[in-house]
């Protein structure tokens, strides 16, 4: 996705999603060319620390496929998105194959004789080319270099294009104007204000640097260039934004513009050198995939598109697990090279793992007498279709719970992303070996289940010419004994081995689902899980006793077949959340009783949930409406954290009046900017909006609160996945 990527000078760095280029098919990312645009003043996403991938999540799909995909793609790649070939500073042959080009100029003119009106032009055409090819592509003059587009001719240019929608710049330029006008897709209206900002402060470099990238996505990469050579002139300190140098994300600019010259070998050195200043920009790594396509470096091009898929280094993350198995019709039988399936990163690197629920399969009584099986074999079978019903009532609870369709598409990401690792938790390292030998035991029980068939079988047809029913009973007790006894091992090999993965399964599939924030989307997952948990109860368990069970009910005395009970206790069910079901942002709070703050006119309070603890620092209000500024902070017990800071408004029963020492109830409603971070550095920032509903009782400086909200975020990482989706 898109990093946001500065500000202008004296202002705080901030972040702004923008969208730019094009791509097609399931892996768009691969081939899309990505310019940089920072914003310029006060946004609703602050950055600082260092930007960590939110789409290291990513799955990747099979190496082989997504070359490719790529091959498929190069002539569409390479496509300059300039096509007057009087732009100037256009790369000879439009940046096309000129191999290519000659060869198939030459294949027309083989065709065609002489007299025909067409074949003097193809053939100083050809003449052209071929000298091109001989001579080399000249550098495009930059900087001070005879040649180069001057800034002024370029800030005209720039000026011209925005035409009419300058006049609708009328006050001062804010960052959320420019994310919106690249959100609403006119880079015009954004270059417009890109300029105005220009104009208010000239000495402004990285005011250009964000410019340049407009002006790449508007058709003007030449403009772009001339405009990054100013921002090299005018010199100064830029900004890190997210942690990512300046310069970095300069050169990236610079890539892209001459990518949009079909400049290929030029735009690699900015952007190998932008890689070496930030090696986890993605968009450095898009671009360079696409100048290596274009340089017909097909195997390089493919790691690079990769790599611009993820935003931490492969260097510093876990090695991708393989999702495809490599024997057909076999669980556990092996797995495939990342070369022909899709893979991900280990879950334990991108998911706080610390919740995951106890599921303990119970012992299923596996009959060892013939007559024993005779009885139980019924009450397998009515277990196996109990179970049957079971699932599916628990299926369709599930899709009742489920909150999909209110989700915005940040969310909607987020869960497909979690769905993702809950459908594929077998293939992580941790659960691998268990998931294997669960699925060996099972294919050793039924390998078994022929041999000692054969020989129970043969034993069987031997008994039936034995003279008396007492013989012939005896004989078949002890044909069944063999048989039972024979398989016995293998069930119970089967049964200990599966229900040792389910338990690793659950605990792994629970924690994945514990992130996910909506809770009744969470709730419906852990249904889910439980049904999955439960079908190989009622599935491999279940099936193994009544194929066990299924033995000759013919018997001489009715009545030596005893009454006999399963004795199965209820499995585990894993419909409660562990945030608390519905009200899952319920928390005890308080306040602290600080006589500092308390003569400054502030009021520190903080709170406890099941996700972690809440400060807020804000000022304390008298009457029954009051609105403030406040500050606060969100520490999760997953070692993640969130700072807030903007307004609150309040709604309570005023000091002084009768109650109002003790009664804590209200309402509220808080506009806050966010900023969420975790042990590697800022995950997301953006705009939040809250409100909650509190009951409580107490004196003013000890009052435990009850207190339920509801919140919606709008953050950099959801609203670049979305534009990036679409």
């Amino acid at each position: 996705m898109l990093r946001p990527t500065g500000t202008a000078r004296g202002a705080p760095d901030i972040l702004m999603p923008c969208l730019a280029g094009h791509g097609k098919g399931m892996h768009r990312l691969a081939l899309l060319k990505l310019p940089l645009i920072a914003g310029l003043l006060a946004s609703s996403a602050l950055a600082g620390g260092s930007w960590r991938a939110w789409s290291d999540q990513t799955q990747l799909p099979p190496l082989a496929e997504h070359r490719d995909e790529l091959t498929q793609d190069q002539d569409r790649a390479c496509t300059t998105a300039v096509r007057d070939p009087r732009t100037p500073g256009l790369a000879p042959g439009g940046g096309q194959n000129l191999d290519k080009m000659i060869k198939d100029l030459g294949r027309m003119l083989a065709g065609m004789k002489p007299s025909d009106p067409a074949y003097l032009g193809l053939q100083q055409s050809l003449k052209q080319l071929t000298q091109m090819r001989r001579s080399g592509v000249p550098p495009l003059p930059t900087g001070t270099a005879t040649g180069a587009m001057p800034f002024k001719t370029a800030l005209a240019m720039a000026e011209k294009l925005v035409g009419a929608q300058a006049s609708e710049v009328r006050s001062a330029v804010r960052s959320d104007d420019v994310a919106a006008a690249m959100a609403a897709g006119s880079p015009r209206l954004a270059l417009a204000l890109l300029l105005a900002a220009h104009r208010a402060n000239p000495e402004s470099a990285w005011t250009l640097v964000n410019a340049a990238g407009v002006l790449s996505l508007a058709g003007l990469p030449t403009e772009a260039v001339a405009f990054l050579d100013q921002a090299d002139r005018l010199g100064g300190s830029w900004p890190a934004p997210g942690g990512v140098p300046g310069r970095a994300l300069a050169l990236s600019n610079r890539g892209h513009a001459l990518l949009g010259l079909g400049r290929w070998k030029e735009a690699e050195t900015p952007l190998r050198a932008a890689l070496k200043l930030a090696p986890d920009l993605a968009e450095a790594h898009a671009n360079l995939s696409e100048v290596l396509l274009c340089q017909g470096q097909l195997d390089a091009a493919t790691r690079e598109a990769r790599a611009a898929m993820r935003r931490t280094p492969d260097s510093q993350a876990g090695a991708d697990l393989p999702l495809k198995e490599s024997v057909p019709n076999r669980h556990g039988g092996g797995l495939q090279s990342v070369t022909n399936a899709a893979s991900r990163r280990p879950a334990r690197d991108l998911f706080d793992l610390s919740r995951g629920a106890t599921f303990n399969l119970p012992p299923l009584k596996l009959p060892r007498h013939r007559r024993d099986a005779i009885k139980l074999h019924e009450h397998y079978l009515q277990l196996e279709r109990t179970g049957q019903a079971e699932l599916r009532a628990i299926s369709a609870q599930a899709a009742r719970r489920s909150n999909e369709a209110n989700l915005d598409a940040g969310e909607q990401r987020w869960k497909r992303l979690v769905d993702q690792a809950i459908n594929t938790a077998s293939f992580e390292p941790e659960l691998w070996g268990a998931y294997r030998a669960a699925w060996e035991a099972h294919y050793a029980f039924w390998d078994a289940v022929p041999r000692f068939a054969e020989a129970r079988n043969t034993a069987l047809r031997a008994a039936s010419d034995f003279p008396s029913c007492a013989a012939r009973d005896e004989a078949r007790d002890k044909a069944e004994a063999l048989y039972l006894g024979g398989l016995r091992p293998f069930a119970v090999g089967q049964e200990h081995a599966m229900a040792h993965y389910v338990s690793l399964l659950v605990k792994h599939q629970t924690a994945l689902a514990a992130n996910l924030p909506d809770p009744a989307e969470r709730a419906a997952a852990r249904l889910r899980i439980e049904s999955s948990a439960k079908s190989l109860f009622y599935g491999p368990i279940v099936g193994a006793a009544i194929q066990m069970s299924d033995v000759s009910k013919t018997v001489c005395d009715q009545n030596s077949l005893q009454p006999v009970s399963l004795d199965l206790p209820p499995l585990p069910e894993l419909s409660a959340d562990p945030c608390g079901g519905v009200v899952a942002s319920g928390k005890l709070k308080s306040k602290v009783p600080l006589p500092t703050l308390k003569a400054a006119g502030l009021g520190l309070s903080f709170g406890v949930s099941c996700r972690g603890l809440d400060l807020e620092l804000s000022p304390r209000i008298s009457a029954a409406f009051g609105v403030g500024l406040f500050t606060g902070a969100k520490l999760d017990w997953n070692g993640s954290g969130t700072l807030f800071f903007g307004i609150k408004a309040e709604l309570k029963q005023p000091k002084g009046t009768p109650g109002s020492s003790v009664n804590k109830s209200g309402l509220g409603v808080k506009e806050s900017m966010y900023l969420k971070f975790d042990g590697q550095g800022v995950v997301d920032a953006g705009l939040r909006i809250e409100g909650k509903v509190s009951l409580g009782a107490g004196p003013d400086t000890t009052a435990g609160v009850w207190e339920a909200k509801l919140d919606q975020e709008f953050g950099i990482a959801a609203a670049a996945a979305y534009w990036r989706e679409r």
